[in-house]
């Protein structure tokens, strides 16, 4: 990806520097020529020979010297912005290394938690470490609990390179977001129950068309609520809201837990938030795959803090196409 931006900026730098470069020859031809043609010709007219051909001589660099001058200063800057491009390059190239690296290494670090668990529950268990019954069916959870959050890992990381590779393109039709949404707080509801939260809906119910794809809105909606949920304490009110302006229906899902601190731009970053997410029970993913979708779709995903009555809420705009 670094590699194609320095090819295209560096075509279009070569595109034009080189129509300048040939304005400034044709500029100083247009004076030079004139010159050399009606002054310098006709005094070697009445010159002897060897003068004459050096007379000539002189007409001839002056008509040559703007072509040559130019040819160097035009090397001169496409090499200075050559070497400019390729030392931006390296810079993205390490820069992408190091947040890959940085990637891998948390992915490891959340998988190698849920798996050191089902191994050490495994091990009591096949050792007959565990005698009654309520213990083992406890231990049995733990395990299904652990290998559900790997493959939850595991999916959200498959969404995230699915995303981001080059062959992936939207599917794109004509469907109702308030449904959607009502569909998404129904799945959701339990959850937010079972953390000891509430899950308030404002959705309106007149129609509201967007052309989108589903799938992928409906992923966007459903990492804000999981968020949501995962990272405040019992007791938080959470809402999810359909808001209508002109042309526009924003999707908002807020929260009355803890604000978030730093900079908002780098929550929609993969992993960013290290070590603070993992202790949280996250892996930064989630916010990453929905701005990735909001983008592609022209959407805008937002963070706002505070929000009314609310301490922070993620707010998607999406068009309408149809009312």
């Amino acid at each position: 990806m670094a590699a194609e931006g320095v090819d295209n900026r560096f075509q279009r730098y070569l595109v034009l520097t080189f129509i300048i470069v040939a304005a400034c020859v044709v500029l100083l031809e247009a004076i030079c020529v004139p010159v050399a043609a009606t002054i310098i010709m006709p005094i070697a007219s009445y010159l002897p020979p060897v003068q004459a051909f050096f007379v000539a001589q002189t007409a001839l660099v002056l008509i040559v010297i703007p072509v040559i001058a130019s040819g160097f200063v035009y090397s001169r800057l496409v090499k200075q912005r050559l070497t400019s491009e390729l030392q931006a390059a390296e810079e993205e190239r390490r820069q992408y290394y190091a947040q890959r690296n940085l990637m891998l290494s948390d992915m490891a670090h959340d998988l190698r938690t849920p798996v050191m668990g089902i191994s050490s529950l495994a091990r009591a268990l096949e050792d007959g470490m565990v005698p009654d019954e309520a213990t083992r069916q406890r231990y049995l959870h733990s395990i299904v609990a652990k290998s559900d959050k790997m493959g939850e890992l595991a999916t959200m990381l498959f969404d995230y390179i699915k995303l981001e590779s080059k062959g992936f393109a939207l599917e794109r039709e004509y469907f109702d977001l308030p449904q959607l949404l009502l569909n998404e707080a129904a799945a959701l509801y339990t959850d937010a129950e079972d953390a000891g939260m509430e899950l308030l809906v404002e959705v309106p119910e007149e129609p509201a068309t967007i052309w989108a794809d589903k799938t992928q809105i409906r992923r966007v909606v459903s990492n804000l609520l999981s968020n949501a949920i995962r990272h405040n304490p019992a007791g938080t009110r959470i809402v999810l809201a359909l808001v209508r302006r002109a042309g526009v229906a924003e999707v908002v899902v807020a929260d009355s837990g803890k604000p978030i601190e730093g900079n908002p731009q780098d929550l929609f970053e993969p992993f960013a938030r290290g070590d603070a997410s993992r202790t949280e029970g996250g892996n930064g993913l989630g916010l990453s795959i929905a701005k990735t979708i909001a983008d592609m779709h022209g959407y805008s995903l937002t963070l706002q803090q505070p929000y009314g009555e609310y301490s922070k809420a993620f707010i998607v705009a999406c068009s309408i196409d149809r009312d």
